[in-house]
């Protein structure tokens, strides 16, 4: 391969060491810097790491996801919510208010282990008062009445062979939008043992 001479440009050999034209001495090309090639290299090292970690991430998560899948799914657990919850009035052990509207997103059912839970909302243009007379004449004297945080809360438990059987109704004014008012209705079922 021919270089070039600095001084008066005339090419010449690469294993000449004087220009044979002008007497000056030929410097062959630089070769590229050997902590360049070792900066790249340890870039790519570097990149292959962290896209192997960023990998092996993903498939713990996605491992993680399926295993509590499959923990739910299993020994028929199960979990619905909104429409597919499909919850009636039978499913909340107790009636719905006449004209109440129901909140086809606040309805779940789900059942793990020993537990089973019914949920769901309505909402009516009727006061809290009467919507809470008409959940006391239904759960009877044995039902107790308290306030937490703005809502009226009635709740209704019995046991029926090894199982709690819990009702509880939650009546709210302005909960629902227009300042209707809310009422939730969580049916329980839990295995004393």
């Amino acid at each position: 391969m021919a270089d070039v001479c600095a001084k008066c440009g005339v090419p010449v050999e690469s294993n000449i060491a004087l220009c044979p034209s002008c007497g000056a001495q030929v410097i062959p090309p630089a070769a590229p810097p050997a902590a360049a090639t070792k900066k790249s290299g340890a870039l790519k090292i570097v990149l292959i790491v962290v896209a192997a970690v960023f990998g092996l991430g993903i498939l713990a998560v996605g491992t993680l996801g399926y295993l509590g899948w499959r923990a739910l799914h299993s020994g028929g657990n199960n979990m619905a919510m909104g429409q597919s919850a499909n919850v009636s009035e039978a499913d909340l052990g107790v009636s719905i208010y006449p004209g109440a509207v129901a909140n086809v997103n606040g309805a779940s059912r789900m059942h793990f282990g020993g537990m089973q839970s019914v949920t769901a909302m309505y909402s009516t243009g009727d006061p809290v008062s009467a919507v809470v007379s008409y959940y006391q004449d239904k759960m009877g004297p044995s039902a107790t009445s308290s306030e937490n945080k703005g809502a009226i809360v009635l709740t209704e438990s019995s046991v029926v062979g090894s199982m709690t059987d819990s009702i509880i109704v939650s009546v709210k004014s302005g909960q629902q939008v227009g300042g209707a008012t809310g009422i939730v209705i969580v049916h329980m079922k839990t295995d004393k043992q």
